[in-house]
């Protein structure tokens, strides 16, 4: 496998990363929805903004995205159990350069969209928004993704099933 230069390689590499786990149980998209909800709050919990205001936590930016990351990991997985990579031209807001104008905040929409709409376009939008909103570009994912890639790669049959 190569490091990858898109979203859809993204999702190919995801593909390999999955079909070497061995699940105890079927894996549905239900499971990787409630997956994606956790790393996006593991995400929120690295950020300056993070919901625990009762916490002082040194910020450091490199975890901060490799958890923004962890969500694509799960979103590539939700993409790839559903098959919807084309069909909603999800590559197309990958290389978005902005968020858009007058939205709620991305995290709370990212939260919404997954809970409720379930949308991937919708999900996506707004999972690139926020990567956008806290400074990342689609290259900070791509090289961080293909590194933890790598690394899940290594888990398997070690850490992981």
């Amino acid at each position: 496998m190569k490091e990858p230069k898109s979203f859809k390689d993204i999702c190919e590499l995801q593909k390999e990363l999955d079909s070497h786990i061995v699940n105890v149980r079927e894996r549905t998209g239900r499971d990787i929805i409630k997956s994606m909800i956790a790393e996006i709050i593991e995400f929120d919990e690295e950020t300056k903004n993070s919901h625990k205001t009762w916490k002082t936590k040194e910020y450091n930016r490199q975890k901060e995205l490799e958890e923004l990351t962890d969500v694509y990991f799960f979103f590539a997985q939700l993409v790839n159990n559903e098959k919807y990579l084309e069909e909603w031209k999800l590559e197309e807001l990958f290389n978005k350069k902005e968020t858009e104008i007058f939205k709620p905040d991305s995290l709370t929409m990212i939260m919404y969209a997954t809970g409720v709409v379930r949308s991937l376009y919708s999900v996506f939008s707004a999972l690139v928004d926020l990567t956008l909103e806290y400074g990342y570009t689609k290259e900070d994912i791509l090289k961080t993704y293909w590194k933890k890639w790598q690394k899940n790669m290594e888990r398997i049959g070690r850490e992981w099933n």
